[in-house]
């Protein structure tokens, strides 16, 4: 299922449907929380978490691989961290701290993959890019909007996140409770093992009015995948 043919190569990957705002339009809300991520100007901190062995024996949870992510910490936002999610290795959601109930924000969940590595050189590592997308796009993106409604992917790229030559699936979807979601799914292939992660990053569209994947790097979860490292 993993490797079905979606494209030849991963040039075609680029736009599966296209990158225009009309699509993101359609889906965003305004939503009644006088709350808006993006129009924040107030100052981030960075709360550094590090999985590792140290964390495995604190803890007693497994780390295939260790890594490093910063997350950025406000003082409107709840973070709210679970170390043993259902399907991953950990799980970070933020919501609104101010209203009452408490409205999803954002989510950035950390899950194990495996994506064998093709060889050296730069077709090694376009034909690894490749088989991430088509797990993305086959297995993680159905299994991620499943009894959602009106799911579709957007764009399929492929992007470079601090050095590690990885690849985004972007779609949205309908939520019942949040609204309208814009989903962001990241491979993020080890450059030096077959043992890796991807990411599934989940945003309300009505606290974060986002129209495109430019501003990805202003969210949430785009700051933390910012900072992933591999350790």
């Amino acid at each position: 299922m993993f490797f079905k043919t979606i494209q030849t190569c991963l040039t075609a990957l680029t736009l599966l449907i296209g990158a225009s705002s009309s699509p993101w339009a359609e889906t965003s809300g305004s939503g009644s929380i006088a709350f808006n991520l993006l129009s924040y100007e107030g100052v981030y901190l960075n709360r550094i978490f590090r999985f590792d062995a140290g964390y495995t024996e604190k803890y007693g949870i497994p780390v295939p691989v260790p890594f490093v992510l910063e997350v950025p910490i406000r003082q409107d936002v709840e973070l709210i961290a679970d170390g043993r999610p259902s399907g991953g290795l950990v799980k970070f959601t933020f919501a609104t701290k101010d209203t009452e109930p408490r409205a999803f924000i954002e989510n950035f969940h950390v899950v194990g993959a495996v994506f064998p590595r093709q060889g050296e050189g730069t077709e090694a590592q376009t034909a690894r890019q490749e088989i991430a997308a088509r797990a993305l796009i086959n297995s993680a993106f159905p299994a991620a909007t499943k009894g959602f409604s009106q799911a579709k992917i957007l764009t399929s790229r492929a992007i470079e996140v601090n050095g590690i030559a990885a690849v985004e699936v972007i779609g949205t979807y309908q939520d019942a409770a949040n609204g309208p979601m814009v989903l962001r799914l990241v491979a993020l292939p080890h450059p030096d093992r077959d043992e890796s992660y991807f990411i599934i990053h989940n945003i309300s569209q009505t606290l974060v009015p986002i129209t495109g994947p430019e501003q990805m790097p202003q969210t949430l979860g785009g700051r933390v995948l910012n900072s992933f490292t591999y350790e």
